[in-house]
């Protein structure tokens, strides 16, 4: 199979590029850092960059080359109040996590194979209530679901699959930075100094034990090589956001209300 995937020079993306190139498939990976792989095609591009992602459509049509994969995993975090947050920056992390897969799957759609595939890496708070301060990460990600799925009915028609991937905790530079985003958000923060001491503490109990990169790589891998794939696969969910999330939003305001202005 030819696999495009982007986010590949770290953390996830590098774990399922590896692992596809250990089962003897072509790999183009795409990351807005230089990608230290030999063994595969890379682009160095920021996938926000229409004229960039066209060069690289470009080049994949001169060699002739079918994408039977497109797997989008680029994508940031931010810890910050949603009353407080430069704006520039909650533009940037929706540009990155929502517009930027949007355009990577617009420009290299013309290079999917009849019978391709798109996966969409979201994360399992999609579906979940936000919590506070991680708001906007949240609403990028529950965008990211929406847009899934309006593709996803474009493409069946076609007999083209699309797939969203929503995993829990995983052990990544992604994962540590929710960690030293809250940190940063205390020292910063000007309205929410207790509470944001309070959810740091938080952050580390509901994130558990993270799963490594390299095992959500193999379970990702399983999942493109299926020919029936299901729509949505959630892997390694949090226990406790789920148990929060059974509750009614009065209920779960009150308790993080609690735990937050203690």
């Amino acid at each position: 199979m030819n696999i495009l995937i982007t986010g590949a020079a770290s953390g996830i993306g590098n774990a399922l590029m590896n692992e596809c190139i250990n089962h003897n498939h072509f790999v183009i990976g795409i990351d807005i850092n230089k990608i230290e792989n030999d063994r595969c095609l890379t682009f160095k591009c920021d996938i926000t960059n229409e004229e960039s992602l066209k060069n690289i459509l470009n080049e994949l049509k001169s060699k002739e080359i079918k994408l039977d994969a497109i797997v989008n995993i680029a994508g940031v975090h931010l810890m910050a109040s949603l009353v407080e947050t430069d704006p520039l920056k909650m533009k940037k992390l929706l540009d990155i996590n929502l517009f930027g897969t949007m355009l990577v799957n617009r420009v290299l759609y013309e290079c999917l194979a009849e019978k391709g595939k798109i996966v969409i890496l979201s994360s399992e708070v999609a579906s979940y209530d936000p919590l506070p301060f991680n708001g906007l990460y949240n609403i990028s990600k529950t965008a990211l679901e929406a847009y899934a799925q309006a593709l996803r009915q474009e493409l069946n028609l076609f007999d083209q699959k699309v797939i969203s991937i929503r995993p829990g905790s995983i052990e990544t530079p992604l994962s540590k930075g929710s960690i030293t985003g809250t940190e940063e958000l205390v020292n910063n923060t000007k309205l929410y100094k207790k509470q944001s001491k309070h959810f740091l503490h938080l952050v580390t109990k509901f994130m558990g034990r993270p799963l490594q990169p390299s095992k959500l790589a193999k379970k990702m891998y399983k999942i493109i090589n299926k020919k029936h794939p299901k729509y949505i696969y959630t892997i390694h969910p949090s226990i406790g956001l789920v148990l929060l999330n059974i509750l009614p939003k009065k209920i779960q305001c009150a308790i993080i209300k609690m735990l937050l202005n203690k």
